[in-house]
C-alpha cells in the first residue's frame, strides 16, 4: 500500500520583548530579543538535514525573522501568508494583561473565560480567527500534499493548527501550549485533515 505522507514542522516565534511582559501582542509586531533571535537558529539547527519544501510564516516580523535562518540554510524563499498572522485582539494590543492596567486585566480575564464567543472591542472572536486559519492549512495541505514543510507561527495560531491536525475537540484546544523553544513535527497520511 503506498500512502503519501505530508509532514509539517510546526514551530512558535522566537521569544519577543513583549512575551515576558504581560503584555498582549496580537497583531502588534514587538522585535525578537537576543533569546528569540538564538532559538531561530536553534530551529534552523534542529531542522539541518530534514529536506524541507516550503516554509510558511505570518506576515509578521517575529514570523519572519524566526524562519529566516532556516530558509537561509535551505535556500528556500519563505511563504508569509496574513491568514496565519495571530489574533486580533483588538483593544487590548500592546496592554498589560495584570494589574498594571485593571480594564484590560478584566476583559483579559473575559476573553480566557469566553474566547469562543467574547469579542475584544476592535478584534477577532476566536471561532473567526480558527475559521481563518483552517482555510490556511487546508490550503497549505492541499498544495504540498506529500511534501515537508516549516510553518512559523503564533501561540494562538499553532494552538488552531495542532488542534486541528490533532484531530482535537475544539473544547481542548486551549490545553494546548505551543511555546517558543519546541519544534512539532506532524506525520500526516491519507484520510487525515486536509
Amino acid at each position: 500500500m503506498n500512502t503519501t505522507i505530508t509532514t509539517i514542522y510546526l514551530a512558535r516565534h522566537g521569544q519577543s520583548e513583549w512575551n515576558n511582559q504581560s503584555r498582549v501582542t496580537g497583531q502588534l509586531d514587538p522585535a525578537l530579543t537576543d533569546k528569540g533571535r538564538l532559538q531561530s537558529q536553534a530551529l534552523a539547527d534542529c531542522l539541518r538535514g530534514e529536506a524541507l519544501d516550503a516554509i510558511y510564516s505570518s506576515t509578521l516580523a517575529r514570523t519572519v525573522e524566526t524562519a529566516t535562518p532556516t530558509a537561509a540554510a535551505t535556500g528556500l524563499p519563505i511563504v508569509r501568508d496574513a491568514a496565519l498572522c495571530e489574533i486580533h485582539m483588538g483593544e487590548l494590543q500592546g496592554r498589560h494583561r495584570d494589574a498594571r492596567d485593571a480594564e484590560a486585566q478584566a476583559l483579559w480575564a473575559r476573553w480566557q473565560a469566553e474566547p469562543w464567543s467574547f469579542r475584544v472591542p476592535g478584534g477577532e472572536r476566536f471561532d473567526e480567527f480558527a475559521q481563518r486559519v483552517g482555510a490556511a492549512l487546508h490550503a497549505l495541505l492541499q498544495r504540498h500534499a506529500g511534501q515537508r514543510v516549516l510553518v512559523v507561527g503564533h501561540g494562538a495560531t499553532n494552538r488552531v493548527l495542532l488542534g486541528t491536525l490533532l484531530a482535537w475537540p475544539r473544547e481542548r484546544w486551549f490545553e494546548l501550549r505551543p511555546r517558543n523553544k519546541f519544534c512539532y513535527r506532524l506525520q500526516l497520511g491519507e484520510g487525515l485533515p486536509r
